[in-house]
């Protein structure tokens, strides 16, 4: 049995700051290429789901959060990747997307 890897990785490209270019699909693996299609089929089902029972999802996330605030330890440890995420991640963000429509605008001293 042989093994073939690839460099592609499994995911939505709308996520990744480096879009990756596909590989011409000759050169693929019909296996592969068989696995990749039922990947997006299952993909679509999901998303159609997903659109279709809002509510559930909702409910669910609301139970999910309300037995997470149970625990205190559990919550703690919830609210400090919270304020990490925003410190170190979301801040600089906005410090960043700031910086550059302050150097877009045109500076200009009128006297």
């Amino acid at each position: 049995m042989t093994t073939v890897t690839r460099n592609i990785p499994i995911g939505d490209e709308r996520f990744r700051k480096i879009k990756i270019d596909e590989p011409k699909p000759e050169t693929l693996n019909p296996e592969l290429q068989k696995l990749e299609k039922f990947y997006e089929r299952h993909k679509k089902s999901v998303k159609k789901w997903r659109d279709k029972n809002k509510e559930t999802l909702k409910d669910k996330q609301k139970t999910y959060m309300e037995n997470l605030r149970k625990d205190p330890e559990r919550y703690n440890a919830h609210l400090e990747k919270r304020r990490n995420y925003y410190n170190n991640i979301l801040m600089p963000r906005k410090k960043q997307k700031l910086e550059e429509q302050h150097e877009a605008k045109k500076t200009t001293l009128v006297i």
